[in-house]
């Protein structure tokens, strides 16, 4: 299998037994996170992911299978008290279609402890975070690769120079937040993939582009603790590690 060939079979939108459906990323998912990374830096990583393989969480019962596949992202941001905005903190995914009911949980604790652009996020954190879940949806092969509109599509593009293979993505809010035009984005993620030559119309005529959509929803820890929490502090709740995702971890009682 070629690397263009195994990059398209990874390359792939929501399916479930095979089928196209379509998904929308939920604020049950966003608890969820919330509900893992906490339950995670209080009891440890390994009691809940032992815990998590024998609980279904609640946001499954929004989704329209079970074994339901698509790419994910999720990312933490943090409230920094001096310019009071949400700075990066952590975000990592798949372009590969993954089981929800698993990735979920799986990416909300790699990307709050194992984005190697930064520290671990650490208990006392947690107040100020926020969660953001990305369902990547509505793929479409584009005409060439200017053929998207910023703020609304991801692009993925695959290229070939001098018989060296180059791909890679944005996600959709990626140009828009940088402020680039869609001939800018274009260079930038050409440079991204790692190809550092001249950028000339032949190389542009024969790049393949995918575009997508991200479903994506936000989640403050207030409004986790405000929703889903009932208002009471999960950080001094006395539910067990098993409790985690579940509908017992909302009606917990506080110490």
């Amino acid at each position: 299998m070629s690397p263009f060939e195994k990059q398209q079979q990874e390359e792939s939108p929501p399916t479930t037994g095979g089928e196209k459906v379509e998904l929308k990323a939920s604020r049950s998912m966003c608890y969820y996170c919330f509900d893992v990374l906490i339950h995670a830096l209080r009891f440890g990583q390994q009691i809940v992911d032992n815990q998590r393989k024998q609980t279904v969480p609640d946001f499954v019962s929004g989704l329209p299978d079970i074994t339901v596949e698509c790419p994910i992202f999720v990312t933490w941001d943090k409230m920094h008290q001096r310019s009071n905005k949400y700075q990066l903190r952590g975000c990592i995914g798949t372009l590969g279609p993954r089981l929800l009911v698993d990735a979920v949980g799986e990416y909300a604790l790699t990307s709050a402890l194992k984005d190697r652009r930064f520290r671990p996020i650490t208990l006392d954190e947690i107040p100020s975070l926020r969660v953001a879940v990305s369902l990547l949806v509505n793929y479409e092969k584009c005409e060439d690769c200017y053929d998207w509109t910023v703020g609304v599509h991801g692009i993925m593009i695959k290229f070939m120079v001098n018989g060296r293979h180059y791909s890679a993505t944005y996600l959709p809010e990626v140009a828009k937040e940088q402020g680039w035009t869609i001939p800018q984005a274009v260079a930038s993620l050409m440079q991204k993939a790692g190809y550092q030559g001249n950028i000339t119309p032949d190389i542009v005529r024969n790049i393949q582009c995918t575009r997508y959509q991200s479903s994506k929803i936000r989640v403050s820890f207030e409004e986790y603790v405000k929703e889903h929490c009932q208002g009471q502090d999960p950080m001094l709740s006395t539910a067990v590690p098993m409790d985690v995702g579940s509908k017992a971890w909302q009606s917990c009682k506080t110490m």
